[in-house]
């Protein structure tokens, strides 16, 4: 519980701290708070690009079998019980596009390509990886 809440306040200290409004990195960090916050996968569909919403709507239909849904919330709240925080690396961006290299909950280094869509940075999934 009390690595949900520092990751919580890290998030909001990043999105205060941040010049000109909110980084591609704040994406990433606001969707594993919303997620670990409610359980629920399918409220990626908001930190995602329009490209990039199928793959969220597979998540969203898991979710409408009512065994399934809680099952999967119950694993994400345990998962985020003992996660760390998601740690910024590196931000790349380019026009409308943006490149985020940080290390995962479990400590693992990922990287992220975003997009702008309505003034918004949005994960921009490869579904060919």
């Amino acid at each position: 519980m009390n690595t949900i809440r520092i990751s919580l306040l890290a998030a909001a200290v990043l999105a205060l701290s941040a010049c000109g409004g909110k980084q591609p990195g704040d994406t990433i960090i606001d969707m594993q708070a919303d997620v670990c916050a409610t359980g629920d996968p399918s409220v990626m569909q908001k930190y995602v690009s329009k490209k990039s919403q199928p793959a969220v709507g597979m998540i969203t239909a898991v979710m409408s079998e009512p065994a399934k849904a809680e099952q999967m919330k119950a694993q994400i709240k345990e998962e985020c019980e003992t996660a760390g925080a998601i740690e910024i690396l590196e931000t790349k961006i380019e026009g409308d596009k943006a490149t985020v290299r940080y290390r995962n909950p479990e400590g693992k280094e990922e990287t992220d390509t975003l997009v702008k869509e309505d003034g918004e940075w949005k994960l921009d999934f490869n579904m060919d990886k």
